[in-house]
């Protein structure tokens, strides 16, 4: 069960693509909270082109 104290992030903000390519990130564009206990889902899109949604828990955020 993810981590319901976990703050969301801020639109705008970035994250990686994964931990090995550092270098290949996405940028957030909306933020979908479907509970309290759920896991929210947050919008991206990528470097490369294209978009997706994820689970916060699945997501590494860079510090700008």
């Amino acid at each position: 069960m993810p981590d319901t104290t976990t703050l969301l992030p801020a639109i705008g903000s970035r994250c990686w693509r994964d931990l090995i390519s550092p270098e290949s990130g996405a940028s957030v564009l909306s933020l979908a909270p479907e509970s309290l206990n759920a896991d929210p889902m947050v919008e991206l899109s990528y470097d490369e082109g294209g978009g997706g949604w994820w689970p916060l828990s699945t997501l590494v955020f860079a510090a700008d």
